[in-house]
């Protein structure tokens, strides 16, 4: 069995991961309910936030972070460093 590709390019709109496909727009949840972003794109095994404004950097989270994809929403696990990546850079 062959895992999902996570590879990404500019055109691509949506990304088949191992916990469901991530389409951009999709609203990102924490593990509490707030919401952390919207997501741009998949750069490797990133989930690359939107930037919201002119002064902030992009954050991302790890694939592996993510515990479920519903219809437009990615909901992050509670395990691990829930602020990973959240304000770096990609």
């Amino acid at each position: 069995m062959t895992s999902p590709s996570t590879q990404s390019t500019d055109d691509e709109t949506a990304w088949a991961t191992a916990s469901g496909t991530i389409r951009k727009g999709m609203k990102v949840l924490g593990p509490d309910g707030a919401l952390l972003g919207t997501v741009e794109r998949l750069q490797g095994e990133e989930v690359i936030l939107a930037e919201h404004g002119p002064d902030e950097r992009a954050s991302f989270i790890a694939v592996t972070q993510i515990d479920g994809v519903s219809d437009d929403t990615v909901l992050l696990s509670d395990r691990g460093d829930a602020t990973f990546g959240v304000g770096a850079e990609p």
